[in-house]
């Protein structure tokens, strides 16, 4: 294989220097022949393939067929390019020079393009020729590993047939002849037809070696046994008793299973049995520890009855004085109850009063929107008024001053009223916070403004306008003159504010008021009181 390979190579190195021949003749001649489209005439670029390591001697068939072509297209060839070479250059006219100069122009471009694929042609040469030598290396490596292969294979053979004769040699027959190695111990005995088998363990040749070999001989007799046995060296052996044949050790297993059985089922009874003996003796022992609680509890009875009654009475009185004290602090609590409704009855009446100036606060307050909305609604009422209407406004006019009038003693005296309900309250607040009650006056007070709604219905039956003072004949002329200017008005923004008066001065409900707008609603009036 090795010489192959050195055959491609030299055929290969033989093709590149037959080249340079033909460029000597004709420069031009050995670019064509080596620009020719042959694939022959290169070796491929591609890689060679995985199968070139296995079988080099058919790259090197390959090779030298790839050279041989080359060579014959490079004959072939020779000829037509020396004719198409063109004729020297002529001296007669300028029309032929500047044909022969442009024909070298081209002659001279064509052989740059010839070089450049020259050089391209000698590089993948040289990658080939790479290649060749990395697959020639890779083939010897191959060589060395085979033969290395080779060798420790063939030690291996020479270690297995040493082993084989030695394995042949030390093989022994089943009988005990003068070859067969000295016994150290007679491990079993056993009886099969007519031939006694013994299973032997070999003395050590050597007394360093720790090793054991074991193996089974066959005798004919007690006496040849015991004879083979003498041959031991040192003290005697002892000849083993028979083992038993398979038979005999089914018939064995057999007894020992019935025996087995029997064996469990009477420490099944047995326990059974002991278990009921175990019960009886913890009834027992309960009974007796009963009996003897019962007795200790009647001696402990009879010795302490005497201290159980004495304990019994002091608790008895401590139960009776208990009891009264329950009792004394029960008519206390009775009697500030009684005390504390009495209280209470006192300050409602003046809670009420309380509830009711609060009530009139907010009615003032109400009272001052009302004043700030007339007041803006007088200039809109002098820009509306015209000459047909000259005489209605002018007596609009005199009864908003009047209403003005009326407007601020009403004011007036409710500021005063409500002063003096504060005043009032206050000093309840005061007197409850030194009682220690101030927290109950306060629930009282929330439960007093709950009830105000009634207690000022109430009120208004008796006085129109919520007052016992004398400025209730005011109060009673202030609502007549409002109601007269509302049926004599025929403005429904002037209606809406004296609706609006008329409801706080008569003390409308909320709820009164939502129904009075929806019956109108319902009629299709317009209405003003919200």
């Amino acid at each position: 294989m090795l010489d192959t390979l050195w055959q491609t190579w030299c055929v290969t190195y033989v093709h590149n220097a037959l080249k340079p021949r033909f460029a000597r003749r004709d420069p031009l001649v050995s670019m064509d022949v080596a620009d020719a489209p042959s694939s022959s005439m290169s070796l491929p670029s591609s890689p060679p393939p995985a199968t070139a390591i296995e079988d080099p001697e058919e790259d090197a068939s390959n090779l030298n067929r790839d050279a041989r072509a080359d060579e014959h297209e490079e004959v072939m060839q020779e000829t037509p390019t020396k004719q198409q070479e063109p004729s020297p250059v002529q001296s007669g006219g300028n029309a032929d020079i500047c044909t022969q100069l442009h024909a070298w122009k081209e002659r001279s471009t064509r052989m740059e393009q010839l070089l450049a694929k020259k050089n391209t042609k000698i590089q993948e040469m040289e990658e080939t020729e790479n290649k060749l030598k990395r697959l020639l290396a890779m083939a010897k490596r191959s060589i060395d590993n085979s033969k290395q292969e080779l060798v420790e294979k063939d030690r291996v053979i020479q270690k297995l047939h040493k082993e084989l004769s030695q394995s042949q040699q030390a093989t022994q027959s089943w009988f005990v002849d003068t070859s067969t190695r000295d016994p150290k111990k007679l491990l079993l005995k056993v009886a099969h037809g007519n031939v006694l088998w013994c299973f032997v363990e070999y003395a050590n040749e050597n007394e360093l070696d720790d090793s054991r070999e074991f193996a089974w001989h066959c005798f004919h007799s007690e006496e040849e046994i015991q004879e083979y046995a003498n041959r031991a060296s040192g003290e005697p052996l002892t000849l083993p008793d028979f083992s038993m044949t398979p038979s005999e050790v089914d018939c064995v297993k057999r007894g020992l299973k019935v025996e087995i059985d029997r064996v469990q089922e009477e420490f099944r009874r047995y326990r059974v049995r002991s278990e009921i003996t175990r019960k009886q003796k913890d009834a027992e022992i309960r009974k007796i520890s009963a009996n003897a609680v019962t007795k200790q509890t009647e001696k402990i009875s009879e010795t302490d009855l005497l201290g159980e009654l004495q304990s019994s009475k002091a608790q008895v009185r401590r139960l009776t004085k208990a009891q009264a004290e329950a009792e004394e602090r029960e008519s206390g609590w009775r009697r500030k109850f009684d005390r504390l409704v009495k209280d209470y009855e006192k300050l409602s009446g003046t809670m009420g009063e309380t509830a009711l100036a609060m009530e009139w606060r907010e009615r003032y307050e109400q009272s001052l929107l009302e004043k700030q909305e007339l007041e803006k609604k007088v200039k809109e009422l002098r820009q509306v008024a015209n000459g047909a209407l000259g005489k209605a406004s002018g007596n609009g006019n005199g009864g908003l001053q009047s209403l003005r009038q009326e407007f601020a003693e009403y004011r007036k005296s409710a500021l005063n009223a409500v002063d003096q309900k504060d005043k009032e309250l206050n000093n309840m607040q005061a007197q409850y916070r030194e009682a220690g009650d101030e927290s109950r006056s306060v629930n009282r007070i929330n439960s007093f403004k709950e009830t105000r709604a009634r207690r000022t219905s109430m009120e208004s039956n008796s006085s129109l306008s919520g007052f016992d003072t004398p400025n209730a004949m005011k109060t009673n002329e202030y609502l007549k003159n409002i109601v007269y200017k509302y049926m004599s008005s025929s403005q429904n923004e002037a209606k809406g504010h004296m609706e609006k008066a008329i409801a706080t001065i008569l003390n409308f409900t909320p709820a009164e008021i939502a129904s009075i707008q929806e019956k109108r609603q319902q009629q299709g009036q317009q209405g003003w009181f919200w």
